[in-house]
Protein backbone atom coordinates (compact mmCIF):
# COMPACT_ATOMS: atom_id res chain seq x y z
CA UNK A 1 0.00 0.00 0.00
CA UNK A 2 1.24 3.46 -0.82
CA UNK A 3 0.77 6.74 0.99
CA UNK A 4 0.86 9.99 -0.97
CA UNK A 5 2.50 13.32 -0.09
CA UNK A 6 2.23 16.64 -1.93
CA UNK A 7 5.93 17.38 -1.33
CA UNK A 8 9.08 15.49 -0.50
CA UNK A 9 8.97 16.44 3.19
CA UNK A 10 7.36 15.10 6.35
CA UNK A 11 4.03 16.63 7.38
CA UNK A 12 4.54 16.79 11.15
CA UNK A 13 1.34 17.86 12.90
CA UNK A 14 -0.37 18.86 9.63
CA UNK A 15 -2.58 16.66 7.52
CA UNK A 16 -1.30 15.62 4.11
CA UNK A 17 -3.41 18.47 2.72
CA UNK A 18 -1.53 20.98 4.87
CA UNK A 19 -4.29 21.77 7.36
CA UNK A 20 -3.19 21.98 10.97
CA UNK A 21 -4.60 19.55 13.49
CA UNK A 22 -6.48 20.59 16.59
CA UNK A 23 -4.69 22.64 19.23
CA UNK A 24 -4.33 19.47 21.30
CA UNK A 25 -2.65 17.70 18.35
CA UNK A 26 -0.24 20.58 17.88
CA UNK A 27 0.48 20.68 21.62
CA UNK A 28 1.35 16.97 21.77
CA UNK A 29 3.26 16.86 18.47
CA UNK A 30 6.78 17.20 19.88
CA UNK A 31 6.06 14.46 22.43
CA UNK A 32 4.58 12.25 19.72
CA UNK A 33 7.54 12.86 17.37
CA UNK A 34 9.95 11.97 20.16
CA UNK A 35 7.96 8.79 20.90
CA UNK A 36 8.08 7.75 17.23
CA UNK A 37 11.82 8.43 17.05
CA UNK A 38 12.43 6.41 20.24
CA UNK A 39 10.03 3.53 19.50
CA UNK A 40 11.01 3.02 15.85
CA UNK A 41 14.81 3.21 15.44
CA UNK A 42 15.98 3.82 11.88
CA UNK A 43 18.27 0.76 12.09
CA UNK A 44 15.24 -1.49 12.62
CA UNK A 45 13.20 0.29 9.96
CA UNK A 46 16.05 -0.17 7.46
CA UNK A 47 16.34 -3.86 8.46
CA UNK A 48 12.75 -4.27 7.31
CA UNK A 49 12.96 -2.08 4.20
CA UNK A 50 16.20 -3.63 2.95
CA UNK A 51 15.75 -7.20 4.16
CA UNK A 52 18.00 -9.89 2.72
CA UNK A 53 15.20 -12.14 1.51
CA UNK A 54 13.77 -9.40 -0.75
CA UNK A 55 10.22 -9.54 0.53
CA UNK A 56 7.81 -6.59 0.38
CA UNK A 57 5.18 -7.72 2.86
CA UNK A 58 3.99 -10.32 5.34
CA UNK A 59 1.36 -11.19 7.91
CA UNK A 60 2.21 -11.42 11.61
CA UNK A 61 0.23 -12.08 14.77
CA UNK A 62 -0.28 -8.51 15.95
CA UNK A 63 -3.05 -5.89 16.22
CA UNK A 64 -2.16 -4.55 12.75
CA UNK A 65 -0.94 -7.83 11.30
CA UNK A 66 -1.08 -7.20 7.54
CA UNK A 67 2.11 -5.38 6.67
CA UNK A 68 3.67 -4.16 3.41
CA UNK A 69 6.62 -1.92 2.70
CA UNK A 70 8.18 0.14 -0.06
CA UNK A 71 11.95 0.66 -0.04
CA UNK A 72 12.10 3.15 -2.93
CA UNK A 73 10.52 6.56 -3.20
CA UNK A 74 9.07 7.99 -6.41
CA UNK A 75 6.92 10.70 -7.94
CA UNK A 76 3.56 9.65 -9.36
CA UNK A 77 0.63 11.22 -11.24
CA UNK A 78 -2.64 10.49 -9.48
CA UNK A 79 -5.85 9.70 -11.40
CA UNK A 80 -7.18 13.13 -10.36
CA UNK A 81 -4.25 14.75 -12.20
CA UNK A 82 -2.28 15.88 -9.15
CA UNK A 83 1.36 14.98 -8.72
CA UNK A 84 2.23 12.97 -5.63
CA UNK A 85 5.36 11.86 -3.87
CA UNK A 86 5.34 8.26 -2.61
CA UNK A 87 7.95 7.95 0.15
CA UNK A 88 9.62 4.85 1.53
CA UNK A 89 7.18 3.44 4.06
CA UNK A 90 5.96 0.50 6.08
CA UNK A 91 2.17 0.14 6.11
CA UNK A 92 0.21 -1.64 8.82
CA UNK A 93 -3.46 -2.58 8.57
CA UNK A 94 -6.05 -4.73 10.25
CA UNK A 95 -8.36 -4.45 7.23
CA UNK A 96 -10.27 -1.50 8.68
CA UNK A 97 -7.55 1.00 9.58
CA UNK A 98 -4.26 1.79 7.86
CA UNK A 99 -1.19 3.24 9.55
CA UNK A 100 2.20 4.07 8.08
CA UNK A 101 5.77 4.62 9.19
CA UNK A 102 6.96 7.07 6.55
CA UNK A 103 10.67 7.61 5.92
CA UNK A 104 11.95 10.69 4.11
CA UNK A 105 15.71 11.13 4.26
CA UNK A 106 16.78 9.65 7.58
CA UNK A 107 13.69 10.79 9.48
CA UNK A 108 10.51 8.88 10.21
CA UNK A 109 6.95 9.86 11.10
CA UNK A 110 3.82 7.84 11.82
CA UNK A 111 0.61 8.53 9.87
CA UNK A 112 -3.02 7.38 9.89
CA UNK A 113 -4.84 7.45 6.55
CA UNK A 114 -8.63 7.09 6.91
CA UNK A 115 -9.27 6.99 3.15
CA UNK A 116 -6.69 4.36 2.18
CA UNK A 117 -9.31 1.72 1.34
CA UNK A 118 -11.36 3.90 -1.02
CA UNK A 119 -11.20 2.97 -4.69
CA UNK A 120 -12.45 6.34 -5.95
CA UNK A 121 -10.97 9.41 -4.22
CA UNK A 122 -11.11 13.12 -4.81
CA UNK A 123 -7.83 15.02 -4.62
CA UNK A 124 -8.19 15.93 -0.93
CA UNK A 125 -8.76 12.27 0.03
CA UNK A 126 -5.47 11.21 -1.59
CA UNK A 127 -3.66 13.39 0.95
CA UNK A 128 -6.01 13.06 3.96
CA UNK A 129 -3.50 11.28 6.21
CA UNK A 130 -2.78 12.70 9.66
CA UNK A 131 -0.75 11.86 12.80
CA UNK A 132 -2.08 8.87 14.76
CA UNK A 133 -3.09 8.93 18.42
CA UNK A 134 -0.75 7.68 21.16
CA UNK A 135 -2.78 4.48 21.56
CA UNK A 136 -2.48 3.86 17.81
CA UNK A 137 1.29 4.40 18.03
CA UNK A 138 1.38 1.67 20.69
CA UNK A 139 -0.51 -0.73 18.37
CA UNK A 140 1.93 0.12 15.57
CA UNK A 141 4.83 -0.58 17.96
CA UNK A 142 3.51 -4.06 18.89
CA UNK A 143 3.05 -4.85 15.19
CA UNK A 144 6.45 -3.38 14.30
CA UNK A 145 8.22 -5.50 16.92
CA UNK A 146 6.52 -8.64 15.55
CA UNK A 147 7.54 -7.57 12.04
CA UNK A 148 11.20 -7.03 12.96
CA UNK A 149 11.32 -10.45 14.65
CA UNK A 150 9.74 -12.04 11.55
CA UNK A 151 12.12 -10.31 9.12
CA UNK A 152 15.17 -11.27 11.21
CA UNK A 153 13.99 -14.88 11.31
CA UNK A 154 13.56 -14.91 7.52
CA UNK A 155 16.90 -13.16 7.00
CA UNK A 156 18.64 -15.80 9.13
CA UNK A 157 17.43 -18.42 6.66
CA UNK A 158 19.29 -16.68 3.82
CA UNK A 159 22.21 -15.20 5.70
CA UNK A 160 22.33 -13.13 8.83
CA UNK A 161 20.04 -10.56 10.44
CA UNK A 162 21.51 -7.05 10.43
CA UNK A 163 20.46 -6.24 14.01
Amino acid sequence: MNIYYREERLCGSSSGNGSEGSWLDRLSMSRRSRAVRDLFPMAEINTVLYNRHNSIGCSVKAPLGNIMWRNEDLWYSLPCGAGAYIPRNISFTDGRRSFYLVVIGETCEARFWPHSALRERDEAEWFSHRPPTFSDIQAIKVSFDALVAHVCKEDELVGRCRL
